[in-house]
C-alpha cells in the first residue's frame, strides 16, 4: 500500500478561507464607514458651534466698548448700533433670512458673522434702563431720550443648524458706563 502525502490545501479550504475573509471585510468595512460618518458628522456639529460662539463673543466684545449710552440710539431688536472711544460706528443686523451680520463703517457694508441664527421678534437685542426694566423701542428703534435710559443690553440669539440649538444670551454692561454720562464742561 502506497501512502499518499498531500503537501497543499484542497479547493474546499481554499473556498472557506476565502468566504470567511471576505465576511470578515465586509464587516470591517461597514464598521469604519461609520466611524467615518460619525467623525464627519461631530466635525460639522463642532463648526455650527464654534461658528455662533465666536459670533456671539465678538458681539459681546464690541457691545462692552460701546462710548455712551446715547450711541444707542435707532437699535432696535433686530439692530444695534454702537460707537467705540475711537468714535468709530459698528452695527450688528440680525436679518430675517438667519443672517447675523456687522459692519465696521456705519452700515454701508456688511460682513456675515452667521448664517444659522433663529430670526424672532422675542430674542435679539433688549435693553434695560437704570431700574432693570426693559425700554420698548418706537417705531423705528430707540429714540434719543430711549437711547439716553439705556443701562444694560442684552443679547439673546438662538443658533439653529440641523437638528441642534444653542441658545446664548448675556447682559452687557459697556466698561464706559461705570463713568458715568458726560457733563456739558467736558466737551
Amino acid at each position: 500500500m502506497k501512502k499518499r502525502v498531500s503537501n497543499g490545501f484542497t479547493m474546499i479550504e481554499i473556498v472557506l478561507v476565502i468566504v470567511i475573509a471576505g465576511i470578515i471585510g465586509s464587516m470591517a468595512a461597514n464598521l469604519l464607514y461609520q466611524g467615518a460618518e460619525v467623525y464627519v458628522g461631530e466635525t460639522n456639529r463642532q463648526g455650527f458651534v464654534s461658528e455662533a460662539r465666536s459670533a456671539f463673543w465678538r458681539l459681546m466684545r464690541t457691545t462692552q466698548g460701546q462710548k455712551s449710552p446715547d450711541n444707542f440710539v435707532s437699535s432696535s431688536s433686530s439692530q444695534l448700533n454702537l460707537k467705540n472711544a475711537k468714535n468709530d460706528s459698528i452695527v450688528f443686523q440680525a436679518a430675517s433670512s438667519g443672517d447675523l451680520k456687522i459692519s465696521l463703517d456705519g452700515g454701508s457694508n456688511y460682513n456675515l458673522l452667521s448664517k444659522s441664527i433663529q430670526y424672532s421678534s422675542s430674542n435679539g437685542f433688549s435693553f434695560y434702563n437704570s431700574s432693570f426694566n426693559i425700554i420698548t423701542p418706537s417705531q423705528g428703534g430707540l429714540n434719543n431720550t430711549e437711547a439716553g435710559n439705556v443701562y444694560l443690553p442684552k443679547l439673546d440669539f438662538i443658533f439653529v443648524q440641523n437638528k441642534d440649538t444653542l441658545t446664548l444670551s448675556s447682559y452687557v454692561y459697556p466698561m464706559n458706563f461705570r463713568f458715568g454720562k458726560k457733563m456739558s464742561y467736558h466737551n
